[in-house]
């Protein structure tokens, strides 16, 4: 049984009455017996399981997720969008300082996210990373947690029976040693379109939309690009089939850019993948990944929003 199995059935055990007859959950009707020996042994892992991975209370049966972003369609084209914003990205002529150390601040959060080892579901708890690189390409970083947001009372009062995990905000870090320079995340970004997608897609076994949309993101986390790398990075996307603009958004830090989306099943599920960049600057702001069918063996209900990064700072120290 994986990993993913197991957390599955725990949550298939704390989903259910405790005094559930056997005609409706079959052998689970067990859980009311008396334990004894290896069975209150077998209790007490399942019960310490659940605390690891759930929290120390009743847990919601469906996760609980940020909300979906509010798009404002225009019927414009992807590509000419793209293009739109690639020439305004273009005309940024800004010096780049040689060496130096590159800061990047973001907020993030995600469906796997776990505090103090306890994987959460009933609150989304965005963490805020900032992260200095060194002109060798290595990284010090440190981070801390937001306080837990809910969509309504009843998610509060779940999360705090519960056991409020998450509660009090916490600082961590830590650091890397020497990096790898092979890394391509340590490699300069090309300044021309057909660089740009071969850069894009080193690392992945595929080069589809979803894996390029991926990369967008991954790449922009510790790397800052030129105007000019910024507008071969825009003309790649709007050589990708299935771009779809789906208009001006405001992003959950609160600023407005432009959105464009992918379908895909990237990962293994399918979902919608947004990228949203800066109209003048051509600047990444944010990207999200929305499961739209499916959702396996996660326990949140289609359509939902399972990650979202909002790329907050990205400087010369």
């Amino acid at each position: 049984m994986t990993e993913a199995d197991r957390e599955e059935l725990l949550r298939e055990v704390l989903r259910r009455p405790a005094m559930a007859s056997p005609s409706q959950h079959g052998v689970l009707h067990r859980w009311r017996w008396p334990l004894t020996g290896l069975a209150a042994v077998a209790s007490a892992a399942v019960l310490a399981l659940a605390f690891v991975l759930l929290g120390p209370g009743p847990q919601p049966a469906y996760a609980l997720t940020p909300p979906p972003l509010h798009y404002q369609e225009s019927g414009e084209s992807a590509k000419a969008v793209l293009e739109r914003i690639a020439a305004s990205a273009e005309g940024d002529k800004s010096p780049v300082p040689p060496g130096g150390t590159q800061y990047f601040e973001r907020e993030t959060w995600s469906l796997s996210t776990r505090i103090d080892g306890i994987q959460v579901t009933s609150a989304v708890i965005p963490e805020v990373r900032q992260v200095w690189k060194k002109p060798d390409g290595s990284l010090t970083w440190k981070a801390r947690t937001k306080r837990p947001q809910f969509q309504t009372s009843h998610d509060r009062e779940v999360w705090e029976d519960a056991g409020s995990v998450g509660q009090d905000p916490k600082s961590y870090g830590d650091s890397t040693g020497p990096a790898d320079m092979r890394d391509v995340r340590n490699q300069p970004a090309p300044d021309d379109v057909t660089g740009m997608g071969t850069w894009l897609a080193t690392g992945y076994e595929a080069a589809g939309p979803g894996e390029i949309f991926d990369s967008v993101s991954e790449r922009n986390l510790n790397s800052m690009l030129t105007g000019q790398q910024r507008a071969s990075q825009l003309r790649f996307l709007a050589t990708l089939p299935g771009v779809e603009y789906r208009g001006s958004v405001r992003d959950r830090a609160g600023r407005v850019g432009h959105a464009f989306s992918v379908d895909s099943k990237y990962g293994g599920l399918p979902k919608k993948q947004t990228l949203i960049f800066d109209v003048s600057s051509g600047k990444l702001l944010a990207y999200e990944e929305e499961l739209t069918t499916d959702a396996g063996k996660l326990n949140v209900k289609t359509p939902a929003v399972i990650m979202y990064v909002c790329y907050l700072t990205a400087r010369f120290d």
